[in-house]
């Protein structure tokens, strides 16, 4: 028995792996079959979309570019030039650090105080909120402003009232520009502005924490490309004249603070020579009063010509020495300079520049200044703890180290020739003995002068060349293209629509898998063959009609047709010329049994073969109501020994050559009476008179009749109704068929 389905059993299997693969067949049939769903769909979406599209705020971006100049790419290197010489700012850009400068929050904090980005204004309307920016009709002043979180609405009431409602619900009544008191203590004027109009909208304020305005607008910075000395600003926001105003302002703001770090050198050299030039135009003045002074006391108009000589021999000395100890007491200005600082000051020093002769000393001094500055822009952006500040930071320490070893050194250098030089005036002084000692003192005065003289004058002229230098100063930071809007960026119009598009499509498919997936009953083929390996003998469509005959003679109906095609399957099934009775049986009642063995007898009826339909659901027999006929004697008298065989085999009144075996009363014992040796004998007569023998037996999932009727079939058709079967009562058909307990089972 079990050899005789194997064949079947893999021919189904082969099915059932192509149920697996993409059904191009099924696709089209199912858009076929819910076209109308699919296009309702689709207009629904589309119309969701655009109505995203019409009330969602676009989001705009603007874009500008800012070229960082490198400041020492201009130098000539020439050394004649006095702004050339001092080279007070001469610092590599970077542009990494620049980036983290222009993006800090104490650059977006001076943005949005100048731009009063902390006060919000928009109109509400029905569905949605409209941001207003230049064209709103007043503007809102808060007098002590501090950060705090505020809001408000305003209604215009005329040309010269309105009303203003906080959210506690407390109403202030008010002119345009006078001052009210709010309701947190605070005092504001609301002021009206150019494009002020009497207007029934309401306005709603909002005011935040200047910070939080800060940080709430944020500037995508980003160089253009490696080795560029130029970066690119972009921003996205709802408002395109804000976001520009934000950017320019930015660009602004970060080349005034350029230009303010590069004069802080500028102003430390100057303030240190101020001091010096003042300290030494005192003493330099109280020395011409002494000489002035000497000269009237002693009667001195002009000096001989030997005190000439040897004032003139004197002075060239004198000035000599006067150099060597005035660069001296620089390198002790600076030195005490640099000591009074302490390492908690170190962090903001910025050293005077270009007061000594010497190029590599002041080469030192310049890399310490620009390490420094570098340190403070990293500050700004990182912490000390940062691994690039701590690196600036021992770079800066190291070079200060070298400044103050080179000050030493060039200290005792210069000792060396001061007592050199005053080894020579020495010996010039000793000729100046010999002249009379009124002369010797006036030469002494005339030395003093002197070394003051040149000092003073050393002074003036580096105080001016560093005065020049910062009338000099300009920002690094030019804009290149000042910020534009380049257009709407959210929401993109051609990817919602396309997006709403496919899911429009998409829905309807989803549901429908949805429900296969969600589904306990069988649904279509596919269904079954993913479930089990037993064949289908046969596919019959749903009867629409009332009548329960759909297979009448000469019907060209696809229902008849598929009966037909059942009738010719059934051939293979029937092998052997004794192969006569076929079983029809389910798993629960109401999956269409009678219906398919009435239809079923009527077709073979119709090919010439003498059918016989019995009607076996002894428990709830349906084919004798079906066919209008009085159930009184049938199968269940037969059993009994009540009737006999001809007297319960009657004609169908359907077709010539279909008769039928009503079941008769309903017994209280349907199941013994199946066992009794009158059914053995009823079959035998049945096989030998008869050539087709259908069985309509009760389902196989409540009660063991048709198991029983099993030894007297050649097959059987089990019944699976679609949208009523479930998956799950597939499993009785499946343990029948591999037991081997029902004979050649098809579905």
């Amino acid at each position: 028995m079990e050899g005789s389905n194997q064949p079947v059993v893999s021919d189904n299997i082969l099915k059932g792996n192509d149920v697996n693969t993409f059904n191009l067949k099924w696709l089209v049939s199912t858009v076929l079959a819910i076209w109308p769903w699919l296009l309702g769909s689709i207009i629904i979406s589309l119309i969701i979309g655009n109505l995203y599209l019409r009330y969602t705020t676009p989001v705009y971006r603007s874009y500008a570019e800012l070229l960082i100049a490198d400041s020492k790419g201009g130098s000539s290197g020439s050394g004649n030039d006095v702004v050339d010489v001092l080279k007070l700012n001469n610092k590599k850009i970077n542009i990494d650090n620049e980036i983290e400068l222009i993006r800090s929050r104490t650059m977006m904090r001076k943005v949005a105080t100048e731009l009063h980005l902390n006060v919000s204004y928009s109109i509400l309307g029905r569905l949605k909120s409209t941001h207003i920016y230049n064209n709103k009709p007043f503007e809102f002043v808060v007098a002590d402003s501090t950060d705090e979180y505020y809001s408000c609405k305003v209604n215009v009431v005329s040309q010269d009232n309105y009303e203003l409602t906080e959210t506690n619900g407390n109403k202030i009544q008010g002119k345009w520009g006078d001052t009210i008191i709010l309701g947190a203590g605070r005092k504001a004027v609301l002021k009206k502005t150019n494009d002020f109009a009497i207007e029934k909208s309401q306005y709603t304020i909002s005011v935040v924490p200047m910070i939080t305005a800060a940080m709430s607008y944020a500037v995508d910075i980003s160089p253009a490309n490696k080795g560029a000395s130029y970066v690119t600003l972009s921003m996205l926001d709802v408002i395109p004249e804000r976001s520009v105003d934000i950017i320019n302002k930015l660009m602004e703001v970060y080349a005034k603070n350029n230009i303010q770090i590069k004069s802080r050198i500028s102003d430390s050299t100057m303030n240190f020579i101020t001091k010096r030039v003042n300290i030494v135009d005192t003493e330099l003045s109280s020395i011409e009063i002494d000489i002035e002074e000497f000269k009237k006391k002693n009667g001195i108009a002009d000096m001989s010509a030997q005190s000439e000589r040897l004032v003139e021999s004197n002075s060239t000395t004198l000035k000599e020495l006067a150099t060597q100890e005035m660069e001296l007491e620089v390198i002790d200005e600076v030195n005490k300079y640099m000591s009074q600082v302490s390492e908690k000051d170190e962090r903001t020093i910025i050293l005077p520049q270009s007061l000594l002769e010497n190029g590599g000393f002041e080469k030192r001094i310049e890399e310490y200044n620009a390490l420094q500055i570098q340190i403070e822009n990293s500050l700004i952006a990182n912490t000390a703890e940062n691994p690039i500040t701590k690196t600036l930071i021992k770079q800066r320490d190291e070079i200060r180290q070298n400044i103050v070893s080179s000050l030493n050194s060039l200290k005792r250098e210069l000792e060396v020739k001061v007592e050199k030089i005053k080894k020579e005036l020495g010996m010039i002084n000793g000729d100046i003995r010999n002249v009379p000692k009124v002369e010797r003192l006036f030469l002494e005065y005339s030395r003093k002068q002197a070394i003051k003289q040149d000092l003073f004058i050393f002074l003036l002229k580096k105080r001016e060349e560093a005065a020049i230098e910062k009338a000099a100063t300009v920002s690094d930071a030019n804009a290149i293209d000042p910020a534009i809007t380049m257009g709407i960026v959210l929401p993109n119009h051609s990817r919602i629509l396309m997006l709403s598009f496919l899911l429009g499509t998409t829905i309807p498919f989803a549901i429908i898998i949805l429900r296969r997936g969600l589904n306990i009953k069988i649904i279509n083929r596919s269904d079954i063959l993913k479930l089990t390996t037993i064949p289908i003998l046969g596919e019959i469509g749903n009867n629409i009609d009332n009548d329960n005959i759909a297979v009448k003679k000469n019907s060209r109906t696809i229902i008849s047709e598929q009966f037909r095609a059942l009738r010719t399957n059934l051939q293979f099934l029937f092998t052997d010329k004794n192969d006569k009775v076929l079983m029809v049986t389910s798993s629960m009642s109401g999956e269409g049994k009678s219906f398919i063995a009435v239809n079923l007898s009527i077709t073979l009826a119709m090919s010439g073969k003498k059918v016989v339909l019995m009607e076996l659901d002894l428990r709830k027999p349906k084919i004798s109501k079906t066919l209008a006929l009085e159930n009184t004697m049938g199968f269940s008298n037969y059993a009994i020994g009540k009737a006999e065989i001809s007297d319960i085999i009657i004609p169908s009144g359907l077709e010539p050559n279909m008769y039928i075996i009503q079941s008769g009363p309903i017994p209280p014992n349907p199941s013994e009476l199946i066992l009794l040796h009158r059914t053995e004998e009823l079959f035998k007569y049945l096989r030998a008179n008869f050539d087709y023998v259908i069985l309509d037996t009760s389902p196989l999932g409540l009660v063991t009749d048709a198991q029983l009727l099993n030894r007297y079939a050649d097959t059987t058709l089990f019944i699976v109704r679609q949208g009523y079967t479930y998956k799950q009562q597939l499993n009785i058909p499946n343990e029948l068929y591999y037991n081997g307990k029902i004979t050649r089972l098809s579905l």
